[in-house]
């Protein structure tokens, strides 16, 4: 069964804090020091913006977030108490 077009798109943003999440986990494990830990710390609050985005979205269309918001929030909270238990 083909996606729609918004479907796809719902898709991509929910899983995009996946991607910020493996740049800020280079950042704060392969690229040491100072700086490299200040980029981590952004990259993971940059992954936040599209999964709040969509769950506006969501409340705007009045619909629920799924499975795909769950997990994106999920991961979210989990890495990032990593990232503070380990860098903060």
């Amino acid at each position: 069964m083909k996606k729609t077009r918004e479907q796809a798109v719902s898709d991509n943003l929910w899983g995009s804090p996946a991607l910020f999440i493996t740049a800020a986990f280079i950042c704060f494990n392969v690229a040491r020091g100072d700086e490299a830990e200040l980029a981590g710390w952004a990259l993971y609050a940059c992954g936040w913006l599209p999964a709040l985005g969509m769950l506006t979205w969501c409340a705007v269309k009045r619909r629920k977030p799924g499975v795909g918001g769950a997990v994106s929030f999920l991961m979210l909270l989990l890495f990032g108490s990593i990232f503070w238990l380990t860098h903060g």
